[in-house]
């Protein structure tokens, strides 16, 4: 079995990389008109619009919770058209609750190498389903500011 990957994956790893290593990585790889849906891991943002939408999502999503975020993610698949990969997403709530879920990420990649659409599917939608209801009010407080 060929082991290396297509250009796409090979970026869509290095991303993953920087993002685990705390930096955050890849906002500018998003065509400016994105859709993305997300699984109940990412709360009420289930549907994200637009690039600007989809960078205040992330940034107030992470700020959620406090530098504790982290995501490990590896690339199983790329070509031309799309980018399949595997992320384990973890982090704590303000108040102590434990975030913990595996993902996957389908992204597609349009004419210009950018992504314009991406899914995520979470693999422990119980667990992150209960985690957000018991974090309403502390989401909310978070949000207002």
């Amino acid at each position: 079995m060929d082991t290396v990957l297509h250009p796409n994956g090979l970026r869509a790893q290095a991303i993953w990389d920087a993002l685990a290593r705390g930096e955050l990585a890849g906002l500018d790889d998003q065509a400016d008109d994105i859709v993305v849906e997300n699984g109940p891991g990412a709360g009420p943002w289930r549907v994200v619009e637009g690039k600007d939408a989809f960078v205040s999502f992330v940034l107030e999503f992470v700020g959620f919770f406090g530098g504790s975020w982290h995501q490990d993610g590896r690339c199983l698949y790329a070509d031309d058209r799309c980018t399949i990969s595997l992320v384990h997403e973890t982090g704590t709530a303000p108040n102590g609750d434990a975030f913990d879920n595996m993902a996957v990420w389908v992204s597609r990649i349009d004419a210009d190498g950018e992504t314009d659409r991406l899914w995520t599917v979470d693999l422990d939608q119980e667990h992150v389903t209960e985690f957000w209801q018991r974090n309403e009010a502390a989401l909310e407080e978070s949000r207002a500011g």
